[in-house]
């Protein structure tokens, strides 16, 4: 199919997709009115809860062998990294989390 054409019946499709959601809000005003109200006031709670408790993990991709091995050579400074697979040393590097996850 051609692109143009593959990128028009996208533009036809979101516009049902709009019309539907207008139409569904106009028909069932009544309920979705509440509904988005608690939506509205409890969506910015579960954002906050969700950053809050999502683990951080560095990433301990070499990027000369590609495996997951990058340690701090020295726990107490932030930057440094030493791959214990292949032996890579970059002592500018800075990778957050590498501390936190062993």
């Amino acid at each position: 199919m051609n692109q143009f054409l593959r990128n028009a019946l996208m533009v036809l499709v979101w516009i049902a997709v709009a019309a539907g959601v207008v139409w569904l809000g106009v028909r069932f005003q009544r309920h979705l009115m509440p509904f988005l109200c608690v939506v509205s006031v409890l969506l910015p709670f579960l954002y906050i809860m969700v950053c809050v408790l999502y683990p951080s993990w560095g990433d301990t991709k070499c990027p000369k062998c590609g495996k997951a091995a990058l340690v701090r050579p020295d726990k107490s400074v932030p930057v440094g990294v030493v791959c214990t697979a292949c032996g890579f040393r970059d002592d500018d590097m800075y990778r957050p989390y590498l501390n936190e996850m062993y």
